[in-house]
C-alpha cells in the first residue's frame, strides 16, 4: 500500500467513525461552461450544501453536455448515471405531464421572480401529481427557476404579423402556440441545437431570453430583437436530483438540499434572468450590433391577448398528456403568481431575502419523506 493510499484510507476511516463520510455526487450540466448556472448559481449552491453538512455532501459539476444533453438529462438522473442536472420539462413531456403543463403556460408580463416562486409553491404544495410523476422517474424537482420574459429575436427585422408570417421560429411550450398564432412555423429544438440552425439558415427567429444572445452566441445571427416582452415561463428545473440519493441522506443533509433549492430558484432567476439579461443585451448591442425593433400595433395586440386565447389549448394539452384536472392546476398556478407579484416590489433583487421567503412559504411546509 502506498503512502498516499494509506493516508486516504486513514482519512476515510476517520470520517466513517464520525458518521461523516463525504459523498461526491455528480451534476451533469448540458449548457456551456460559461452559462451563469455553471459559473455562479451551482457553485454557490454546492458550497452552501458542503458548509451546511460539514463537508459530507460535496457535488462535482461537469459542464458542457459531457454526460448528457438536454433531452437525455432526465434519463441519466433517473438511472443514476449522474445524480443531478438541468431539466426542461417540454423536452420529455410524456415523462412528467403535470410539470410540462405548468411549463407550457406563458404568464403575461415580465416578473420572473414572482413566476419562479409561484411555480415552486405550486409544484411542492398544490400539485400532488407533479411529485408523483417525479417519484416515478426516481427524481426530485429542486431549484426550479423562471426565465426572463422571452423576446422575438430574428435574422431580419420583425415588427408586425406580416413580418412574422412564414418565419421558422425556435419556440417551446406555450411560445410555440404564440408563434403559430402569429402565422409562423414553430420549431421545438434545444438551445444548443438552435445555434447551428441559425448559422445554416434553418431558423429565422427565436423566442428566447436576451441573455442567450451572449451565452449561446445567438447575437452573431439574430441581430434584431423586437422590443416586446412575450411573457414568463417556469419551472425549468435547475437542480433535478436523483431521488435515491436524497432518500439516503440524513435529515440535516436533506434540509441543506432543500435550502439550496430555494437559493437556486432565487439566485438563477435574479442573477441570470433579471440582472444579466439586461447586461447581456447591452453587451450584444455593442459587440454584435444587435438592434431593437419597435413592434407594430397588430403584433402587440396578439401578444396581449394571447393568455386568454391560449387557455382552452392548455386545458386540451393537459388532457392529452393525461393530467387529471388540468384546469384546476392552471388556476392554482396563476393564483400563486398573483400572490407572489407584490413580493417583487417588496424584495426587489435581494437573493437572500427571496431565498428565505421561498423557504418559509414552500420548503418549511414540505415533509421530505413525502417527496
Amino acid at each position: 500500500m502506498t503512502m498516499k493510499t494509506l493516508t486516504l484510507t486513514t482519512a476515510a476511516l476517520g470520517l466513517m467513525a464520525s458518521g461523516a463520510l463525504a459523498q461526491t455526487p455528480i451534476y451533469g450540466s448540458w449548457p456551456p461552461a460559461s452559462d451563469y448556472l455553471n459559473t455562479d448559481t451551482l457553485p454557490e449552491a454546492f458550497a452552501m450544501m458542503s458548509e451546511a453538512t460539514g463537508g459530507a455532501l460535496q457535488w462535482e459539476l461537469i459542464a458542457g453536455g459531457q454526460l448528457a444533453d438536454g433531452r437525455g438529462t432526465l434519463a441519466a438522473v433517473t438511472d443514476d448515471l449522474m445524480q443531478g442536472g438541468l431539466q426542461i420539462p417540454v423536452y420529455t413531456p410524456e415523462a412528467m405531464p403535470s410539470l410540462t403543463l405548468l411549463y407550457s403556460i406563458v404568464v403575461p408580463g415580465d416578473d420572473p421572480m414572482a413566476v419562479a416562486a409561484a411555480a415552486a409553491e405550486t409544484v411542492f404544495l398544490h400539485c400532488p401529481s407533479c411529485l408523483a410523476e417525479a417519484r416515478e422517474n426516481n427524481a426530485l424537482l429542486f431549484g426550479g427557476f423562471a426565465s426572463a420574459s422571452y423576446r422575438l429575436m430574428c435574422t431580419q427585422p420583425t415588427a408586425s404579423l406580416a413580418d412574422m408570417s412564414g418565419r421558422r421560429i425556435r419556440a417551446t411550450g406555450g411560445y410555440g402556440e404564440m408563434a403559430t398564432m402569429g402565422g409562423a412555423t414553430p420549431m421545438s429544438v434545444t438551445l444548443t441545437e438552435a445555434v447551428g440552425l441559425l448559422q445554416r439558415g434553418g431558423l429565422d427567429c427565436l423566442m428566447a431570453t436576451r441573455e442567450w444572445l451572449q451565452t449561446y452566441g445567438y447575437g452573431e445571427y439574430a441581430k434584431y430583437v423586437t422590443d416586446l416582452p412575450l411573457g414568463n415561463a417556469a419551472p425549468a428545473v435547475g437542480f433535478l436530483m436523483n431521488r435515491d440519493l436524497f432518500a439516503g441522506l440524513s435529515a440535516e443533509e436533506q434540509a441543506a438540499v432543500m435550502r439550496a433549492s430555494a437559493f437556486i430558484t432565487a439566485k438563477h432567476t435574479i442573477g441570470n434572468y433579471v440582472l444579466r439579461d439586461q447586461e447581456s443585451f447591452e453587451n450584444q448591442q455593442e459587440v454584435n450590433g444587435v438592434e431593437l425593433v419597435e413592434p407594430a400595433d397588430d403584433l402587440r395586440a396578439m401578444v396581449e391577448g394571447f393568455a386568454e386565447h391560449d387557455r382552452a389549448r392548455l386545458i386540451g394539452v393537459g388532457q392529452t398528456l393525461g393530467v387529471e384536472d388540468p384546469e384546476a392546476l392552471i388556476d392554482a398556478y396563476l393564483a400563486a403568481v398573483d400572490r407572489w407579484r407584490p413580493v417583487t416590489a417588496e424584495l426587489g433583487t435581494d437573493v437572500d431575502a427571496w431565498t428565505q421567503r421561498i423557504w418559509d412559504v414552500v420548503f418549511a411546509n414540505v415533509d421530505p419523506s413525502t417527496l
